[in-house]
């Protein structure tokens, strides 16, 4: 297994399951990949801040079995589906798959409202037109600008790290039809407990271990073939068959392909803490806000602090963020929740950003299946085509696929 991220790890512990031998090859210092834990500053808050709030949904079968697989399904608190949404006003409307719910939210009128019971229901059956994003799909629905700002947008940008009018229509469909119009228990929301480094890469590692696994950590493979990998130091490491779970770039460099046609998409996180609470619900949204999403991890973690309220605030899909670099994106995020939460004196901060969160599923986009053009190596990842959007679902269901690719070729064999 070249790379030691959820896709990486899944399939390591499929081929393990199968009665297969694996060694995992990672480059950096932990296992998880793009699910991290910030490695421990001084003066950091309990536990230390993730790269990113990273919360799942219900639907997100896979996913669940995996962290089954490596003894954290105690790790996650799930809960049906209500998002509270904070406007400008400090007006809080929650978004639930309910109609009734539906009608009640408040942050659009009510005529808004109505015709978002309308949409979804014509989602059911809608077709997208070649090369049509989300929003113009939504708009051909019957939706509004302002319901598409205000509603659409608090669902479907975190799922999938863009706005509706920059995301494929396919793309939304399938987020809209899997999460809110599939079975009720679809839409629930799985948010972790603990650090995501320890619940995730740590716990994979040690389940690997006690299966057998050779786990290796900063150990970078600068090329690939069919009879296994070449480390940076020059190490070979010997192996019937290779699974490269990296990003497309760096994929595409061991694969000796051409260079995907993807384009990324950031996620930026700012960690604060407070003097005071702010925020009265475990998670909310802000609408008009760089504050896309605020969770309180102290009271998620179990780690309130002796005072105060400990926060990550997350915007997806905001490149222009990245710009914004040191104090001034601390100031100007802390700025815009007291503006809309209440006053209160910021005793600690933390930037975390992810350049290469995801890659943009924008119309067009074509993303490579498991089979490469080496016998015996196969590709994953969350980027790769799944039918899922880029999100963890994704990359343990792209590991798996990659087991089950190498698997079949084997039978193959012995069958012929």
């Amino acid at each position: 297994m070249v790379g030691g991220g959820l896709a990486g790890l899944a399939a390591a512990l499929d081929l393990i399951d199968a009665g297969w031998e694996a060694t995992v090859l990672e480059a950096r210092p932990t296992l998880g990949g793009a699910v991290q834990t910030l490695p421990e500053r001084a003066g950091d808050p309990q536990p230390p801040p993730d790269n990113g709030q990273h919360i799942a949904l219900g639907c997100f079968t896979e996913y669940l079995r995996f962290l089954d697989r490596v003894g954290e399904s105690g790790s996650v608190l799930r809960t049906r589906l209500a998002l509270p949404v904070i406007g400008e006003d400090r007006s809080v409307f929650a978004i639930e798959p309910r109609p009734l719910a539906l009608l009640r939210y408040g942050h659009v009128p009510l005529r808004d409202r109505v015709a978002i019971l309308r949409v979804l229901r014509r989602l059911r059956s809608a077709e997208p037109a070649p090369g049509e994003t989300f929003g113009a799909l939504l708009r051909r629905l019957g939706a509004s600008d302002r319901a598409i700002e205000r509603f659409w947008d608090v669902f479907v940008r975190p799922a999938l790290n863009l706005r509706s009018d920059e995301a494929s229509a396919e793309a939304g469909l399938f987020t809209v039809r899997t999460a809110l119009l599939g079975p009720r228990a679809n839409a629930d929301l799985v948010l972790p407990l603990r650090p995501l480094g320890w619940m995730h890469g740590d716990a994979a590692g040690r389940a690997l271990e006690a299966a057998g696994a050779s786990v290796r950590t900063e150990a970078r493979v600068v090329a690939v073939n069919d009879n296994g990998a070449v480390l940076s130091d020059g190490e070979r490491v010997a192996a019937d068959a290779v699974v490269v779970a990296v990003p497309p770039r760096e994929s595409a460099r061991l694969l000796g392909e051409p260079e995907p046609r993807l384009e990324d998409s950031p996620i930026v996180s700012v960690h604060l803490w407070f003097d005071r609470p702010l925020l009265r619900t475990p998670l909310a949204a802000l609408l008009a806000s760089d504050a896309h999403w605020v969770f309180d991890r102290g009271a998620l973690t179990g780690h309130r602090p002796e005072r105060g309220q400990y926060l990550t605030v997350v915007a997806s899909g905001a490149p222009e963020l990245l710009e914004v670099r040191g104090r001034g994106l601390v100031e100007r995020i802390a700025g815009q929740l007291t503006d809309r939460l209440g006053d209160a004196e910021l005793l600690w901060s933390r930037v975390s950003r992810e350049p290469h969160a995801t890659i943009a599923l924008r119309p067009g986009v074509v993303r490579p299946g498991p089979a490469t053009g080496l016998p015996g190596v196969v590709r994953a990842g969350a980027w790769t085509d799944t039918g899922w959007p880029a999100t963890m679902e994704s990359a343990i269901r792209s590991g798996r696929r990659a087991a089950q690719h190498l698997l079949s070729i084997v039978s193959d064999r012995v069958t012929a």
